[in-house]
């Protein structure tokens, strides 16, 4: 029977016998029926918290229809192809250049500073490609910068534009490769796994921050650097890679100087906005009481005074999350440490617990010493979390965010904040790395690095090569249209060689005092690193294991070898890591046969009864 007409429904209503549930479904089902042309089963079930067998009750009498629709979860945009810019001069020629690069090598390496107007030379490159009907893969190491992008690219190719990044469900990401497989999509903005989606015509790969350790994949497995993904991808089809920072890794820029990749500068600022001055704040010389909070010098205090009178922006940067990072007993001097990792617990004041950053652990406030029963805490350093809130006390007026993965949840509410401080309803911006990486706000006049000793002291070879990246991207956040800007740093050592370089915006010198260390200790690029991690829960089984494939690994590979040694963090989520380092020459096939060496050598250790257990990971390529 049809229901369609009203003198049909309303004598199945008048008859209707039993069945009460089906009745309330069927009600609820012609209530919302009013306010669309279909009801989805799910709206259905949640209005009514009926199941699907009482809706299925009502299919089988013929009371209601069901069927499938496919629902496109992507936004649909036209597609368009409008450039509505001019490329400067500087702009065109290294536009130029990169194409000259080409036709030599499939990898060229844009090394601009910051706001030189790197992505509409991107632009223009993806738009000629796309006139080829070819696809193009623009990366990015975090998803955190894809928001500003995305809008710009949209702005100019539409519809063409989809991104893809672990935010989307699943179900939105199998849709986008679909549509990537049939080509419907023609520019693919992802992060790092972007790399592996199913391109048919693949013209033009871009891998934009290269120099970002973000790009490593670390765990879980597989491994992998999706910079380094992305080369060998584009030699398998053949498709031109471009990579670009105003930082390039080492690695990366020591590559262009040995012709394994064509270079090509961009060196002057858009329209000729000169890169800000640097002052270097000795906060030696400043005693912490006369500091605001602790960690705010009256310099810094004054300039950000001065920038909020005239009605412009700030951004601070302190690459440490949470209120205080440790907390120690003022009685005996023990530190609250996380009970699955050896590292101590940072307070997150508005969650009232104690994190552990490696595992996630998360304990209330301790109020009582475990060791000694005392009841008093000195709190040491400082995070995000405190600056935001000085800062709300100290400039009751003016809007303050944070932003860092504490305060960004959900798939866009950092695009709401980038958006929120693009139109001037925020005033001071704190954060960590996440404000250093492609963040351009016309109206940012000063930028506060709060701790620059925090990123100069890592056991890490690369950590003078990071502080450089962090410091000097995150001071091209400032002056980057019309007015130059003012970039502070606060430091105990005014005097160290990474913040003269960084003063005088120069990375060619950078890199070649880095270089000479680098060779002297025998580091990359002159070196492949391979990093073995022995992880068993009982740390003597960890260590001899270690010892034992190092013994057995000697015979042939003992000059290559470092340690083994314990982690810097030697337990995390209750497993003991004990690290064992070869350095390599750098030739194919002395790799390829360690790597062999190396399977077959785990194959034979976790045969052994003692060392069953024991897990190995294997990392080329550290990071």
């Amino acid at each position: 029977a049809s229901y369609v007409s009203e003198e049909k429904l309303a004598q199945l209503l008048n008859t209707w016998k039993g069945a009460p549930r089906q009745l309330a479904v069927l009600m609820a089902y012609l209530e919302l029926r009013q306010r669309s042309t279909a009801v989805s089963l799910s709206a259905l079930l949640t209005r009514t918290g009926a199941t699907t067998a009482q809706v299925n009750a009502l299919v089988e009498k013929e009371i209601v229809v069901t069927y499938k629709k496919q629902v496109d979860r992507i936004e649909h945009l036209p597609v368009i192809h409008a450039l509505d810019f001019t490329l400067t001069a500087a702009q065109q020629n290294a536009f130029i250049q990169i194409k000259d690069s080409w036709q030599q090598q499939l990898v060229c390496l844009l090394h601009g500073v910051t706001a030189s107007g790197k992505t509409q030379v991107y632009i223009q490159l993806i738009s000629e490609v796309l006139q080829r009907g070819e696809q193009v893969l623009y990366m990015l190491p975090e998803i955190a910068l894809t928001a500003q992008i995305v809008r710009r690219l949209q702005h100019c190719f539409g519809g063409q534009v989809g991104v893809y990044h672990s935010k989307f469900s699943q179900q939105e990401r199998a849709e986008l490769w679909q549509k990537v497989a049939r080509g419907q999509l023609t520019i693919l903005l992802g992060a790092r796994s972007a790399v592996f989606l199913p391109f048919q015509k693949l013209g033009l790969i871009i891998c934009d921050e290269e120099h970002d350790p973000s790009f490593k994949q670390q765990e879980p497995s597989p491994r992998y650097h999706g910079r380094d993904a992305a080369i060998y991808l584009g030699t398998l089809v053949k498709a031109n890679v471009l990579l670009g920072s105003a930082t390039p890794s080492v690695e990366s820029y020591h590559q262009a100087l040995t012709a394994k990749y064509g270079l090509v500068t961009l060196l002057q600022r858009y329209a000729d906005v000169t890169l800000p001055p640097l002052r270097i704040i000795d906060t030696r010389a400043v005693p912490v009481k006369k500091r605001v909070g602790g960690f705010l010098t009256p310099a810094l205090v004054q300039s950000m005074e001065r920038v909020l009178s005239e009605g412009r922006q700030i951004i601070l940067f302190q690459n440490r999350r949470g209120y205080v990072p440790y907390q120690i007993c003022s009685t005996c001097g023990s530190i609250p440490t996380c009970r699955h990792c050896d590292v101590s617990l940072t307070l997150h004041k508005k969650k009232q617990q104690l994190l552990c950053h490696y595992c996630g652990s998360g304990y209330p406030v301790i109020t009582t010493c475990g060791d000694c029963g005392a009841g008093a805490f000195t709190q040491r350093n400082f995070g995000t979390e405190l600056i935001e809130e000085e800062l709300q006390q100290l400039f009751p007026l003016a809007n303050v965010a944070r932003m860092d993965v504490d305060a960004i949840r959900g798939k866009q509410a950092h695009e709401h904040l980038i958006r929120r401080f693009e139109q001037g309803q925020i005033d001071i911006l704190v954060g960590t790395q996440m404000v250093v990486k492609g963040l351009d706000v016309d109206r940012v006049d000063l930028v506060g690095i709060l701790d620059a000793d925090g990123l100069l002291h890592f056991t890490d070879f690369r950590v003078h090569e990071r502080a450089f990246q962090l410091m000097e991207q995150v001071s091209g956040r400032a002056g980057r249209k019309k007015q130059t800007g003012e970039v502070i740093v606060q430091t105990s050592q005014p005097a160290h060689p990474v913040l003269g370089f960084v003063t005088a915006h120069d990375y060619r010198a950078f890199f070649d005092e880095e270089l000479s260390k680098r060779e002297e200790f025998f580091y990359p690029p002159f070196s492949r690193l391979l990093l073995l991690s022995f992880r068993h829960s009982t740390q003597s089984v960890s260590i001899q294991a270690a010892r034992h494939f190092a013994t057995l690994f000697s015979q042939q590979y003992g000059h290559y070898l470092v340690g083994p040694a314990p982690a810097v963090i030697p337990r995390v989520r209750n497993q003991y890591r004990t690290e064992l380092l070869i350095k390599l020459p750098r030739r194919a096939s002395l790799l390829s046969q360690c790597k062999r060496d190396i399977l077959e050598q785990i194959i034979q250790l976790n045969g052994q009864r003692n060392f069953r257990s024991v897990q190995i990971v294997v990392d080329v390529d550290i990071i």
